[in-house]
């Protein structure tokens, strides 16, 4: 933009001749004011501020006066901007020159101030305005509230009322949003009664701030009606609408009234399609957040960053890879490989779908990092059971003064659980209040788990008798993981009737307690848990695996047979069932708690999900590449045992991503070392 100022400066120049008559020069004055007004004015638009105050510089030096309009201008740039040192030297520059700062000028310093959070300047110039407009009230409002500083933002609202100043409808939605945060319904509905008695709970604006609100807490049903009560109803209504249903996990409802606004002669615009995508991302429905993703594009609708850091997470749910690169040269060719957010969706996409080492290539790559950046690394590298690269991370997270927060130690403490490195954890631990942080039921269930995988069954027993906060379901459910993979049987009772006080009706962990019993050989034990599961009507969650193949994610279910290829996967698994036993696999069934024979038994094993993936990806793959697979289980004790004899056989790497972390299956080995 330097360029455009020189420019500039040389046509004012020329323009200067070295005499002039005084009609002349009040023409020429008048040029220069009229295209240096239209410099500033549009690159104020552009966001150009250091180039806009360069052109308000030499205004100045020419002698030609600023008006107000143009002061407002900078001022308004430079709040929506958030550049308070731009401002305050917008705001110096009035003072040199003994610009007149009415009341106009006055509200639009507090508004620039307050929106860039400098509320010390923002509150002295308000202070010092008499005969305050709502613009003034209405901008410490908005600051307060868009801050995070929610309690002034409604004092502010109560000292604004009790002056006789009346609110307008500029007013009302930055206080509910204070409302919302403060998560105070009973303030929510006192407002509401105030915007009926004001006449404005029609106005469009307020109607949506009402309907986000209400959806904040999860009153959709107010929300409806606030929405079904508009005579008048636009784009940003309707969005509110479904962002609100889409927020709630009411996926389908937002659908319909996503359909319904086009049946209203309303085109859904790149908020209403990122609302939509967003909630189906964020509920469990990746596969159809993509889905839409497809349809939005075919809309002519081109995606932005908050599409991108929807769906990309969609395809690390679902290990798209091929999804995930083509999102990534999408990135690429919007010039967005230096945001951030973008950034660290990406890593975290690579890394779920197997590929660390090109995370870890992006993660160097970054200009700058945030906290958010480095934990998606670290817990990248846990993952992986990549242990020790994720605490040499961490140090050079500390090196950098990049501020670790409490996910930061969560993923530090889960790396450490899955790479066995106990002395590491308490470490990692004792460091968490040195930061000013609280250590929460995650951090206490991540140090159980870590001493529960280590064997240290009872030290992990002790470490929740003292902890200094009730242990939940979860953190008892990592002790009673660590009993079955130990076989105590008795601390695995003790445990289990925690868990049953807690969480009654979760099938998973009477499972797991079964498996106890079985690999114990207490088959009375057995029979107790499976009439109990019997007797309450509980159902076990499937085994399911799935595969991208061709840009198509595949789905498998324990013994499934939906597949249009399943005659083919089965004859595959047939042929490795008859070369895995050649090479010396025996198949372990303990954990088979059907009343079947040992042959029955081995049927059943061949036919979990990961081993149905498998050999669909044998059968649908070029031979030598890499075989992706994601479970939404634990991984058996057999299939682990099974894909190391596969990976050897068929020569491929076999990569599976389990709940709890990734194993890289090749030439027999485990990346785990068998220890998960």
């Amino acid at each position: 933009m330097a360029s455009a100022i020189r420019k500039t400066t040389t046509s004012i120049a020329m323009k200067m001749p070295t005499k002039r008559s005084d009609s002349e020069s009040q023409v020429s004055t008048a040029i220069d004011l009229g295209t240096c007004l239209i410099d500033i004015g549009s690159m104020c638009k552009r966001g150009q501020l250091n180039e806009a105050l360069g052109v308000l510089h030499q205004m100045n030096q020419k002698g030609i006066s600023v008006d107000f309009n143009t002061y407002a201008s900078l001022l308004q740039a430079c709040g929506n901007g958030k550049a308070l040192t731009q401002g305050k030297q917008v705001h110096a520059h009035m003072l040199k020159y003994g610009v007149e700062i009415n009341l106009f000028l006055a509200a639009n310093l507090v508004s620039m101030y307050a929106n860039s959070g400098s509320f010390v300047d923002a509150r002295n110039m308000f202070d010092k305005i008499s005969g305050r407009s709502v613009f003034a009230w209405n901008a410490m409002i908005r600051g307060y509230a868009i801050h995070g500083n929610c309690e002034e933002a409604l004092k502010f609202y109560r000292q604004m009322e009790t002056e006789g100043m009346v609110p307008d409808k500029f007013t009302f939605p930055f206080v509910l949003k204070a409302c919302a945060a403060l998560q105070s319904l009973t303030h929510g509905f006192e407002i509401h009664r105030c915007i009926v008695k004001s006449g404005l709970e029609s106005d469009l604006f307020v109607g949506s701030a009402l309907i986000d609100m209400y959806s904040k807490f999860g009153r959709m049903d107010l929300a409806r009606t606030v929405f079904d009560k508009m005579s008048q109803r636009d784009v940003v209504l309707w969005t509110a609408m479904i962002a609100g249903y889409a927020q709630n996990g009411s996926c389908d409802e937002a659908c319909k009234l996503f359909h319904q606004m086009g049946d209203a002669n309303l085109m859904p615009n790149i908020f209403s399609w990122n609302a939509l995508i967003a909630g189906y991302a964020q509920h469990g429905f990746p596969a159809e957040a993509l889905n839409l993703l497809h349809q939005m594009q075919v809309a002519g609708m081109r995606p932005d960053m908050v599409t991108l850091t929807s769906v990309l997470p969609a395809c690390a749910h679902l290990a798209a890879l091929q999804q995930g690169k083509e999102i990534h040269d999408y990135v690429i060719r919007r010039g967005l490989e230096s945001d951030v957010i973008v950034v660290s969706a990406l890593i975290d996409m690579y890394a779920k779908c197997g590929i660390v080492k090109f995370a870890r290539h992006l993660f160097d790559r970054m200009p700058r990092r945030d906290v958010v950046s480095w934990n998606s690394m670290i817990l990248a590298y846990g993952m992986h059971g990549y242990g020790k690269d994720a605490l040499v991370l961490f140090d050079l997270m500390q090196q950098a003064n990049a501020k670790p927060n409490r996910i930061t130690f969560i993923n530090v403490l889960s790396a450490c659980s899955h790479a066995g490195l106990l002395d590491e954890g308490f470490g990692c631990f004792g460091m968490i209040q040195d930061y000013g942080i609280t250590p929460s039921l995650e951090h206490y269930a991540c140090m159980v788990d870590l001493l529960g995988r280590a064997g240290r069954l009872d030290e992990a027993h002790d470490f929740i008798k003292r902890m200094p906060v009730q242990p939940d379901v979860d953190l008892w459910g990592a002790l009673l993981g660590a009993c079955k993979i130990y076989c105590n049987v008795e601390l695995a009772e003790t445990v289990a009737e925690h868990i049953f006080q807690l969480e009654p009706d979760d099938a998973g962990y009477y499972v797991m307690l079964s498996n106890v019993y079985a690999e114990a050989g207490r088959w009375d034990g057995v029979a107790k848990v499976r009439s109990i599961i019997k007797g309450r009507g509980l159902k076990k969650m499937p085994g399911c695996s799935w595969i991208e193949v061709n840009n198509t994610v595949h789905d498998f279910f324990v013994g499934g047979k939906s597949h249009p290829q399943s005659e083919t996967i089965y004859e595959m698994l047939e042929i490795l069932s008859g070369q895995m036993k050649e090479a010396g696999y025996v198949p372990d069934t303990r954990f088979v708690l059907h009343d079947v024979d040992e042959k029955e038994k081995e049927a059943i094993l061949r036919g979990h999900s990961e081993r149905l993936a498998i050999a669909f990806g044998l059968i649908s793959t070029r031979p030598g590449t890499p075989i992706r697979i994601t479970k939404n289980l634990r991984v058996c004790v057999d299939c682990h045992h099974a894909t190391k004899f596969i990976s050897t056989i068929v020569n491929r790497e076999i990569i599976v991503r389990d709940k709890n972390r990734f194993h890289h299956f090749k030439d027999g080995l485990c990346s785990c070392g068998d220890y998960w």
